[in-house]
């Protein structure tokens, strides 16, 4: 009986132990402002980086949430996650965007985004080498994306 309450307390005391063996990860950004931080980030996405720039967005997004290079950010997250074949993602950004700043004057290009993503969201890695017919597809994707156009052409 004594054995069955030392073993939790080993396991226990063990993965409390590992916790302070772990390396801690310095953050070379911590210091940056919003334009450090907005520039490297859109340096990454004219790159290609689209990981690398999603993660400095998002951290611009987290430390600078009402500076004048957050709402752009929004922006170009919602673009950097279409870009690196995440749509749903994409949609996610572009929706939160959409619902916090409705008057944006650049707030139709998300729309268009929205519909980018949303079209593409059926189609996987293999469809880029393996084309299939679009009567083959499933007709959802396609039919969401064209209501996000709509919305695009009422606004």
């Amino acid at each position: 009986m004594r054995l069955y309450r030392l073993i939790p307390t080993l396991l226990l005391l063990f993965i409390l132990a590992g916790c302070g063996l772990l390396p801690d990860q310095e953050d070379e950004t911590r210091d940056w402002t919003a334009s450090q931080l907005y520039n490297e980030a859109k340096e990454n996405l004219d790159e290609e980086d689209y990981e690398q720039a999603i993660k400095l967005y998002e951290s611009l997004q987290a430390r600078y949430p009402f500076g004048r290079y957050a709402q752009q950010a929004q922006i170009e997250v919602a673009y950097a996650y279409y870009r690196y074949d995440e749509p749903e993602q994409a949609i996610a950004a572009a929706d939160r965007f959409i619902k916090l700043h409705p008057k944006h004057p650049n707030v139709d290009y998300v729309y268009y985004l929205k519909g980018l993503a949303d079209f593409h969201r059926g189609s996987g890695i293999l469809e880029r080498f393996i084309p299939s017919k679009s009567s083959e597809r499933d007709p959802g994707s396609a039919s969401r994306s064209f209501y996000h156009f709509e919305e695009l052409v009422q606004k």
